[in-house]
């Protein structure tokens, strides 16, 4: 069977490298690039956590860019201090061997797209991907999908009504889901469904593997920050949902959707309204609903096993 060809838009972020190194385990995918973009926190970390993931999976053939440092019209936010002061749980690290790509992050992604069918897997802010469709008018019709983390239909995680990744750019979100193109999108309704807990947390820890050290490590401040937060030690796997679609599209139930952004308002910026209506069942933007966790962190240990010390 072939494989998907794949680019990354992310921040890095404790999930998002989970995320990664599940892409980059899974013989599925042609992972041809990843491209960090500012979010969870700035662009200079964002780059160096995605080289950080790519070097700790021995995959040095992915190029890794640098996109956009700042919104598309609002100030660059502060850090977040969910994922730590340096988005990766704050645990030391090497220098990674992968070196930043020279080219820019926007343009990657429109010569990677010029190379082959292409999906985009968009786990950040979409500040990325609203410049490369006002750079290159057009080039929405010759991308074969968007899987995007993002969105929320019940109550944000930033703001009551606003999910992170949305509110972060709601502008570049509004262009993203106007364009013609067909979008999977993965908002808190389903992501909050998919979590990890201690049991995942030692395994991870006992393979005896560096991949399996710093994934345990990293999601344990991850755990902490969501018992304060929710409750639980229950971890969140919101980015691995986007990759997951990709691996195995059944455990994940949709329903065709259409997609706005509220880009104004004192308490609505960065809200997303899914239009679930029935008239919108066939349409190529489809949202996901529910999804079987138990086939989710099942595969997600048989990957990361994968990785050799």
């Amino acid at each position: 069977m072939a494989r998907t060809r794949v680019l990354i838009d992310t921040d890095p972020g404790v999930d998002d490298a989970v995320a990664l190194l599940l892409a980059l385990a899974s013989p599925e995918l042609d992972v041809v690039g990843v491209v960090a973009v500012n979010g969870n926190v700035s662009l200079d970390k964002t780059a160096l956590n995605a080289r950080r993931i790519v070097a700790l999976a021995g995959r040095d053939d992915v190029p890794v860019c640098a996109g956009c440092a700042r919104p598309l019209s609002e100030p660059v936010i502060e850090d977040s201090l969910v994922h730590g002061h340096d988005g990766l749980g704050d645990l030391e690290w090497n220098d990674p061997a992968v070196a930043l790509d020279a080219r820019d992050g926007v343009d990657f992604i429109a010569e990677m797209i010029d190379q082959g069918p292409l999906t985009i897997v968009a786990i950040g802010p979409l500040t990325n991907l609203a410049v490369l469709l006002q750079r290159y008018p057009g080039i929405e019709g010759r991308v074969e999908h968007v899987v995007i983390m993002g969105g929320a239909s019940l109550q944000g995680n930033v703001t009551p009504a606003a999910e992170f990744n949305i509110w972060a750019d709601p502008e570049a979100a509004r262009v993203v889901f106007d364009a013609n193109w067909r979008i999977t999108l993965m908002p808190l309704d389903l992501t909050h469904q998919a979590f990890l807990d201690d049991d995942d947390l030692a395994y991870f820890s006992d393979l005896g593997t560096e991949v399996g050290r710093r994934t345990a490590a990293m999601l344990e401040p991850y755990a902490q920050f969501h018992e304060r937060w929710y409750g639980t030690r229950d971890v969140i796997m919101h980015d691995a949902m986007a990759v997951y679609e990709l691996l195995d599209p059944h455990a994940i139930t949709k329903q065709g959707v259409r997609l706005a952004v509220e880009v104004g308002g004192v308490h609505s910026r960065g809200a997303t309204f899914i239009d679930r209506r029935r008239e919108h069942a066939q349409s190529e933007v489809r949202v996901g609903v529910r999804v079987d966790n138990d086939r989710f962190r099942s595969l997600l240990r048989q990957r990361l096993a994968t990785y050799a010390d």
